[in-house]
Formats: C-alpha cells, structure tokens, sequence
C-alpha cells in the first residue's frame, strides 16, 4: 500500500474517531486498534497526533484547492521540510497589475473546514506551539507577506509597516475562521460576506494605497 494510502487509512480512522468521543480523549492506541496497523506503522508517518491533525486539514484543503483552481493560480511551500509541502495551501489569483480577488480562496477554506464541521472545531480549539491554529498562522504570515508586496508592485512601505499588514491581516483570517467553527450551528462559514468576500485583499489595497497618498502629500 502507498503511503499516501496508508496515511489516509489513518487520517480517517482518526476523524471516525474523534467524531464518537473528544478529540482530546482518542488516543494513538486508539486510532492503532480501529485502523489494524501497528504503533511503529502510525509513527513511521506521524510523529503525534498534531502532525496527524495538520496533515489531515493539508490533504483536504490541498484535494479542494486542486479541484477548484488551475494547476498555474495554486501555491506550495518552498525551501522547508514540512512533509505537507507537496500540498497547494494557498492561491496567487490577480484581478490587476496590483489587485488580488482570493474571495474563492477563501470560499474553498470554508467548505473544507465545513466538510468535516466536528472535527475541525475541536481540532482548532486545541492550543499550544504544535496545535493546528499556531501552524496555520505560522503558514500563511509568509503568504499574506507576499500578497502585500504583490499589491505594492515595487512601491516602499517601511519594512515594519509590512510586518504589521502582514501580521494583522494574518491573525484576522486566521482567527475569524477559528471562532466561526466555534459557534454551534454554524452553516456556510462565509455566507453573509457578500460584497466584502474579497475584504483581506481589498483591505490591503485601500490601507497601502493611503500609505502612499500620506506620504505623496
């Protein structure tokens, strides 16, 4: 059995599981016993449970990703060995010399986390410096950085100036995203955004776009 197949017979396990009992009480036992592998199997592909539980999201929003878009608009990891790096996380989709509309993006995000709606709400509300929130932070601060020099297209903005944007915008699509799975009864996580679908990106433009006006002036 590949190991790709051999690690989806695991994810899956591990999703049945946690969605019978807490995700905090399903041990690695646990997923050993209902998948028939052995412990030495589970830990030849994952070193815990968090690297099963990022692996497990990077395979179903890269499979989502992969449907949705062309092969030319999707992004991948560079220069790291984050064994999820063969896995598009992101897109480069432009609507301008220095625009970016990632508002389906943003829609494929959603139906992902939706798709498996009890399982990802524990799996993000776990905290700590390996949890699923702290690596998709860690993930995209990169990607939201990149997208601001994209819309800069060559203009200066102050290299802390762009920690900030990038740190701010981060944390807001991020975290909006983890408290929306936290609500009960939650349906289509970005249903009621409407016009303001694209409001990261958009944001981004309208905030650097005055930077530069204030400093022309």
């Amino acid at each position: 059995m590949p190991p790709i197949d051999t690690k989806l017979v695991i994810a899956d396990a591990f999703v049945e599981l946690c969605n019978e009992q807490p995700l905090k009480k399903v041990s690695v036992s646990d997923v050993v016993k209902r998948t028939g592998k052995n412990r030495k199997t589970f830990y030849y592909h994952f070193e815990d449970k968090e690297s099963l539980i990022i692996w497990r999201f990077r395979y179903d929003l890269g499979m989502e990703l992969r449907r949705k878009f062309p092969e030319g608009v999707l992004v991948y990891q560079r220069d790291t060995d984050d064994p999820c790096k063969n896995f598009p996380y992101y897109i480069t989709q432009k609507s301008g010399v220095r625009s970016l509309d990632h508002s389906r993006f943003f829609d494929a995000y959603a139906t992902v986390l939706e798709r498996r709606s009890n399982f990802y709400s524990q799996a993000l509300l776990e905290t700590g410096p390996h949890s699923l929130r702290e690596y998709l932070y860690n993930l995209y601060l990169p990607a939201l950085r990149n997208d601001i020099n994209i819309i800069l297209a060559n203009r200066y903005l102050p290299e802390e100036n762009i920690d900030f944007l990038s740190e701010f915008y981060t944390a807001a699509f991020v975290y909006y995203f983890i408290r929306k799975c936290d609500q009960p009864g939650a349906k289509h996580l970005i249903s009621n955004a409407g016009p303001f679908s694209n409001i990261i990106h958009s944001s981004l433009e309208h905030q650097i776009k005055e930077a530069q006006l204030r400093r022309n002036l």
